[in-house]
């Protein structure tokens, strides 16, 4: 067979292997890729099309080997693009900005490029950076609502909610059959405290997509948190019969548990979460659903069952603020069962862990909260003051500080100033005293 004709073959191999790989015949597209090798090694195709083969079984390593064998036949700027995908799948970021801008150096800038380019900061917690990309990839292509969904989750992320909610009515305007727009929008208005708005529109929202499940917990969420506990039971009831309830199942279970737990019905709130937790597999761990738990047992108060679920949350060791409150709340209930020395020393070991998280974190305010009631367990009072004078500096409409500064003051008989430091708390958060007064204090 002539070089032309050889050539032309590997290439016909090539495009029926492409074709199989997309429709997911995998094993098809291999024996394709790997006869157009047999008759052609030199062809470069056949390496970048086993590159993408192997971004479709995530073996990413060796993506970058068949893309690098690729490049050693011909460079370009799709090429470098893909191995910087492929490097960003395999948490090697820095190397695959560098595959991203040598793809630039080559002229190859598309909107999947720029897309990439922000979802990679994002995965680096850059959020200034990631949005500039997002919206480099938006202006690009403006006909890709998941682009414009990334980009308005950024918004989100970095308070731009003016903007977010801009690029929400885009959203919805450009995709109304989809259901991010509504989710969002929700949300937003969730935010803004616009309770009434958000139950019209997530109302409208479930009735135009009957069948979703997640568009009807909005509007359940919505409800409850209009304190129309009745109408949200009634939702989470109706949500229980769609067809597609099991993949939203925690979700609903967590809020009914909430309900309950506003409305007093302790036993059907710890029903819940304990659905919630039966419902964990080896890979997810409801570290919500244990806290809202630890939180009932710890109202009841059963400091027995507390400590449990305090225990299984630290042991999970995910930093999240569920895992920073469980610190706090272990030797809390290990000192209320009498074990006052170990309690001690768990106090000791927290307060340390909290400060190096906030030294990790210096904008970590709950964490401070938390370091804070430490020094105040362990009677250090001066320094437990003095963070607290240093959180009051960050902001003053923080009702928890003058609730801990409160008791320390009664501590130490200093009664009208932990009087007036409660008036504080009462201000910023009456809510602080509504439960203060249900609980007979």
């Amino acid at each position: 067979m002539e070089m032309n004709e050889i050539r032309l073959e590997a290439q016909d191999l090539n495009q029926q292997g492409a074709i199989l790989l997309k429709s997911g015949n995998l094993e098809a597209a291999k024996t394709k890729f790997d006869k157009a090798i047999e008759i052609d090694p030199m062809l470069m195709d056949s390496y970048k099309n086993y590159g993408d083969l192997y971004m479709a079984l995530q073996e990413y390593q060796n993506a970058k080997n068949s893309y690098k064998k690729a490049m050693l036949i011909e460079k370009n700027g799709l090429l470098h693009f893909l191995y910087g995908n492929a490097c960003f799948m395999n948490d090697e970021l820095h190397e695959g900005f560098e595959s991203y801008n040598l793809a630039i150096n080559e002229g190859y800038d598309s909107d999947e490029m720029m897309f990439f380019m922000g979802m990679a900061y994002e995965h680096m917690n850059d959020d200034n950076m990631a949005l500039r990309y997002f919206q480099k990839a938006c202006i690009k292509n403006p006909s890709r609502p998941d682009y414009l969904i990334k980009k308005i989750k950024t918004l989100i992320r970095l308070g731009m909610l003016d903007n977010a909610n801009e690029s929400t009515e885009e959203l919805l305007a450009k995709a109304p059959e989809m259901f991010d727009g509504y989710h969002i929008k929700t949300m937003l208005l969730l935010h803004k405290k616009d309770y009434e708005s958000a139950i019209v529109f997530a109302k409208a929202a479930s009735e135009k997509f009957p069948e979703d499940a997640d568009l009807l917990y909005d509007y359940a969420k919505s409800l409850s948190l209009a304190k129309k506990l009745d109408d949200a039971i009634k939702v989470i009831e109706h949500a229980k019969a769609l067809k597609y309830f099991v993949d939203a199942e925690r979700s609903f279970t967590l809020l009914e548990g909430q309900i309950f737990a506003e409305c007093n019905n302790f036993e059907k709130a710890v029903t819940c979460c304990e659905k919630c937790i039966e419902l964990e597999d080896e890979v997810t761990f409801d570290g919500e659903a244990r806290f809202m738990l630890m939180n009932l047992y710890l109202a009841e108060p059963n400091y027995e069952k507390a400590l449990e679920q305090s225990m299984e949350i630290v042991k999970r060791n995910v930093e999240d603020l569920y895992y920073y409150a469980a610190l706090y709340y272990k030797p809390f209930c290990t000192k209320q069962l009498g074990d006052t020395d170990a309690a001690r020393a768990l106090f000791k070991e927290a307060n340390s862990i909290y400060r190096l998280a906030t030294l990790k974190n210096p904008a970590a305010i709950d964490v401070y909260l938390y370091r804070a009631l430490c020094m105040k367990e362990l009677e250090e009072y001066d320094k437990a003051l003095d963070l607290l004078d240093f959180i009051d500096g960050l902001s003053t409409e923080i009702a928890e500080v003058h609730v801990i500064r409160s008791d320390i003051y009664s501590i130490q008989g200093r009664k009208s100033l932990a009087d007036e430091e409660l008036q504080k708390a009462y201000r910023i958060k009456p809510e602080l005293k509504v439960n203060s007064e249900s609980a007979g204090v």
